[in-house]
């Protein structure tokens, strides 16, 4: 373990002292810009470029004194470019040398009628232009293989988390557009990992306003963060996108494709992909080279998708995409587990195997249409249709007190399962007046159709240690099992202004829930038949609520207060004997105050009251004895929870150096809660159902803060989340207070300039500390990974890429493990064009990767170990498609650079 740190403070200092050693020569640029009635600028775009390709190689923003500053600036010559919307751009030929140079005062003049010649060469990098910052992909180096999460993680203000989602300017991105319109429903993922870096022109991040505010012109301060790739002209004639295979040791494979056909009206998206390592989309690495999921057992994975989208005309857009995806996932797994009730303590371990197969298919489909102005119309739908098979067989051994074995159960299950769900939305939003008066309309349906047939046989021996009261019971079960649900709702708001920025709203809406279980059950216990279970239990759920509220919306500040009375009504069948009969009224306050107080700086707090009616399984009456060692049933005197939920928002982006900061706190207290009741026998047996109560409460914070490092060049990004749970679960009649705080830290580093080399390396830390006020057993977990990953183009067609991650868990509960993994990669593009890209990469080289999971619940804590597809090589080749008319990628090309005309 002391070697490990010492390799690891060893690979740190060389990472830093490559930094300082690359960027510690270096020089600032200065100057204040000003328009021709000598006022300061902001937001104006600062840029310097390499003169031959136009790559971008520093940039900044103009603050509201008009000042700027370029820092870490190599001796050189570059192109330097000043640009701001509507004037007209001011670039010119700078030679750097051993010294800081101050520009002074820099005038820039308004745009005329004819732009001049040095306007229509000029590769701008970034704009700024009100909610919308726009990068230029012709200034960032990519790859020809390149998709287009590998372009977007080289622009300023943008990350990609380890869990994949990908955020901007501090903020999580909500959804990926194509030229403005839906991709594949939004599915980030899919737009991500599909569409080819080279195709893209621009990479827009916009602050979009909620739907209301933008047909009303009412601000409401809901503001979502979006990304638009707008496409290059000469990838909307003819065919592009991608197509490749590859093989490797251990029998692994992978293929894949996307072919995109888009024109000024219309969307083609098609893409698929099948393979056997672990791949649904994601990689084994994030891109900043820590590791993302566990990656564990045997996945093959095979998805094939189409989207077409058709603009109408401007506003009106018709999207609809199918995708079919299929997934066999093989897990060998052992545990071990600890639990506990108040006057017993007992271990158990568990070996599992199981497959499980699913063959699904999804269809979306949308119509949008704002092509009038004042008026916006949505329809919406989905449907998915899942078949899966499962097969598993366990073997659980528990051990009592004295760590002798007592319970010994072997069980094998099987399934098919037959599940298909959908829905229907409708919305419509009108603005009646200049003065605010608005109308919204909305409406929704869905269904649930599943049909599950199961089956189970376990033999199970008890009492082992005691010879005297040893038995078996050998079980063999059949369950047919339907559920069906419908759900529609249906809501009415009119807006009317009394003066100037105020106004008063009301709204009405109703939600419907009714959901039917039809069930089957046959048993069979030491080879006598028991008498069937056989069952019909209908459910409903409906929620009346209206609503009065107060809305003030002037400028920078917006505030809503609100008041709900709300009439709900429960209804249980069994069996058609009426079991549940009960309505509630509640009165529900909210209130939401936003302040934007300059432009990428705001803050947010939002109070809401809420209910929540208990589910059909918490009031079920009817026995679930299908495992025989889990057995759980409902309460119906179940009666709804109440919650008071509290949040607050503060975001500030700084648009001159890219700098961002994110903090998010909520605290929500549950009364009345519904909490589990659990109960162990002397055989293992537990038994399970619900209560009402106490309280429970829940506490999280989230604190992101991104900066750029001068003088060395490269940024860092540091994150810290927490959160505190206090809730009661009831063991054996006791009342288990459960106290869980855990945190996560995590801090990365990287160069800013990433078109020859990318360096990344950070450190990320997670702790946990629960406290159980049964027994003794407290737990204090401690995680920590460190991760870098190195990504250098030795040529413009050869590139070296690799990744190393290293994991120490410690946990008082167990023995502490360590799991080092590294990955590496070489590529070389080839062929006309640099279209052909030939890949060799060697993943888990050591061999490390043990699969290991620990989690901890109310009254137990376990490790667990899953077996992994280990290390292995892979060889593979992709081929770029392009259209006729299609430019080659900034790799390779000869004919990028800016070309200044007198």
């Amino acid at each position: 373990m002391k070697k490990d740190y010492t390799t690891l403070k060893i690979t740190l200092v060389v990472l830093i002292s490559l930094f300082c050693f690359t960027y510690g020569f270096s020089q600032t640029i200065k100057g204040i810009v000003i328009d021709e009635d000598k006022v300061p600028l902001e937001f104006v775009s600062v840029a310097l470029l390499q003169p031959k390709d136009s790559m971008l190689v520093k940039y900044t923003s103009t603050g509201q004194d008009g000042k700027f500053e370029l820092s870490e600036i190599k001796e050189g010559t570059y192109l330097f470019q000043i640009y701001l919307m509507t004037y007209q751009a001011n670039q010119r030929i700078l030679k750097v040398e051993n010294k800081d140079i101050d520009l002074g005062i820099i005038n820039l003049k308004r745009e005329v009628n004819k732009l001049n010649e040095v306007t229509i060469n000029a590769v701008v990098p970034i704009k700024i232009k009100q909610d919308t910052v726009a990068f230029n992909t012709k200034a960032f180096k990519v790859k020809q293989d390149d998709n287009v999460e590998d372009l977007i993680k080289k622009l300023p203000g943008i990350q990609i988390g380890t869990d994949g989602k990908v955020s901007a300017q501090g903020q999580d991105v909500t959804k990926i557009l194509v030229d403005g319109k839906e991709f594949f429903n939004n599915d980030q993922t899919i737009a991500l990992k599909n569409l080819t870096a080279d195709a893209v022109k621009s990479v827009q991040i916009v602050d979009e306003e909620s739907d209301d505010a933008r047909t009303t012109g009412i601000k409401d301060g809901e503001k979502n963060k979006i990304i638009n790739l707008v496409l290059k002209e000469g990838k909307k004639s003819g065919y592009f996108g991608k197509m490749g295979a590859g093989i490797g040791t251990n029998d692994r494979y992978t293929t894949n494709f996307d072919i995109n056909r888009f024109t000024s009206k219309t969307q083609l998206a098609v893409f698929g992909n099948l393979n056997n390592i672990n791949n649904t989309g994601a990689t084994i690495f994030r891109r900043d080279g820590s590791r993302g999921s566990s990656n564990s057992g045997f996945l093959t994975t095979g998805t094939a998708g189409a989207n077409y989208n058709y603009e109408f005309k401007k506003d009106l857009n018709f999207n609809i995409d199918y995708n079919y995806g299929y997934s066999d996932n093989e897990q060998e797994e052992t545990s071990k587990r600890t639990e506990f009730t108040d006057d017993k303590l007992f271990t158990s371990d568990r070996d599992n195997k199981s497959q499980n197969v699913s063959n699904n298919h999804n269809v979306n489909f949308s119509l949008r249409d704002r092509s009038k102005k004042g008026a916006y119309l949505e329809f919406r739908g989905n449907f998915r249709k899942d078949n899966r098979e499962s097969n598993s067989s366990n073997s659980t051994v528990f051990y009592n007190e004295n760590e002798l074995e007592d319970t010994n159960s072997e069980r094998t299950a099987s399934s098919e399962d037959d599940r298909n769900n959908g829905g229907l939305n409708f919305s419509y939003r009108k603005k009646i007046n200049e003065k605010g008066r608005n109308i919204r309309v909305r409406a929704g349906i869905s269904f649930v159709d599943n049909n599950d047939m199961n089956y189970q046989e376990s033999l199970n021996k008890f009492n082992i240690s005691d010879a005297i009261n040893y038995e078996e019971s050998n079980e063999i079960t059949t369950r047919n099992e339907l559920n069906k649900s419908l759900k529609y709702n249906a809501s009415f708001r009119y807006m009317e202004p009394i003066v100037p920025h105020h106004f008063i709203s009301f709204s009405s809406s109703i939600d419907n829930e009714k959901s039917d279980e039809d069930l089957n059950q046959i048993k069979n216990i030491n080879l006598i038949e028991q008498n069937p279970l056989i069952y019909s239990l209908d459910y409903n759920k409906q929620v009346f609520d209206n609503q009065l509220g107060y809305v003030y919306s002037k400028d920078k500040f917006q505030l809503y207060i609100s008041g709900a009375l709300e009439s709900m009504k429960q209804k249980l069948d069994l069996d058609n004997i009426k079991v549940i009969d009960k309505t509630y009224d509640n009165f529900l306050p909210r209130a939401t105050a936003s302040y934007e107080y300059k432009k990428g700086k705001r803050i947010r707090f939002r109070y809401n009251k809420s209910t929540s009616l208990p589910s059909a399984n918490q009031v079920s009456p009817v026995i679930n004895d299908f495992n025989p060692l889990y057995i759980s049933t409902g309460n119906t005197n179940l009666t709804p929870e109440e919650s008071d939920n509290y949040n607050l928002m503060f975001y500030s982006h700084d648009f001159k150096n890219a700098n961002s900061f994110f903090s998010f706190f909520s605290y929500s207290k549950t009364t009345n809660a519904i909490v589990f009741s659990r109960s162990i026998d002397d055989n293992y047996i537990q038994y399970s159902t619900f209560e009402n109560h106490g309280s429970k409460s829940n506490i999280r914070g989230h604190f992101n803060f991104s900066r750029k490092i001068k003088k060395i060049g490269f940024r860092y990004n540091f994150s810290i989340s927490g959160n505190a749970n206090d809730y009661i679960t009831i063991i054996d009649g006791e009342y288990n207070k459960t106290k869980s705080k855990g945190a996560n830290f995590n801090l990365s580093l990287s160069n800013e300039n990433k078109n020859n080399i990318d360096l990344t390396f950070g450190a990320k830390y997670g702790l946990n500390k629960t406290t159980y006020s049964l027994q003794d057993r407290d737990r204090d977990y401690f995680e920590q990974n460190y991760y870098s990953k190195v990504d250098f183009d030795i040529t413009n067609s050869l590139n070296f890429n690799t990744q190393f991650d290293y994991t120490l868990y410690t946990d008082n509960n167990f023995d502490s493990q360590n799991v080092p993994i590294w990955n590496m990669a070489v590529e070389y593009a080839f062929l006309k064009g640099k279209r052909g890209n030939l890949k060799l990469q060697v993943l888990d080289i050591l061999d490390k990767n043990l699969g290991l999971e620990r989690t901890s619940n109310e009254n137990y804590f376990e490790e667990t170990y899953k077996k992994n597809l280990g290390t292995y090589a892979m060889l593979s080749f992709t081929y770029s498609i392009k259209p006729p008319t299609g430019k080659e990628s900034k790799r390779g090309s000869n004919n990028r650079g800016w070309r200044h005309r007198h």
